[in-house]
């Protein structure tokens, strides 16, 4: 892991892989996803992940990625971050009072932390 080029090892069933969002990568997905992706959606989230791996590893496309079927939300959660490095490299994430629509990253942090207390209210 490098936050200054913003890489990030990714576990995939237990195979390790370098994940790095290229200005190509991000141009890519804010194209298809607009600038907050939903990361809980597994095709999306197949489809972001490849854009993150297609630099080293070409060959995990959103297909290859979706037969795997890794635990969503871990790689939700170091998708997420790989995006938030490749903005802000090794400096630390600006905390202003409207963080949450300022920057991208905040809002898929904001999402899932929603996520996970409509899951928990349910149980």
């Amino acid at each position: 892991m490098n936050r200054i080029t913003g890489e990030r090892t990714v576990d995939i069933n237990g195979q390790g892989y370098v994940m790095r969002f290229t200005w190509r990568a991000l141009a890519e997905v804010e194209a298809e996803y607009g600038d907050n992706p939903n990361l809980f959606k597994p095709e999306v989230l197949a489809k972001v992940t490849a854009a993150g791996l297609r630099e080293k590893h070409p060959d995990m496309t959103p297909e290859r990625i979706m037969e795997l079927s890794p635990p969503l939300m871990p790689l939700c959660s170091a998708v997420r971050e790989a995006i938030q490095w490749a903005y802000f490299g090794g400096e630390v994430v600006p905390k202003t009072e409207t963080a949450a629509t300022d920057v991208k990253k905040n809002r898929l942090a904001d999402g899932l932390s929603r996520l996970i207390k409509r899951l928990l209210r349910r149980g």
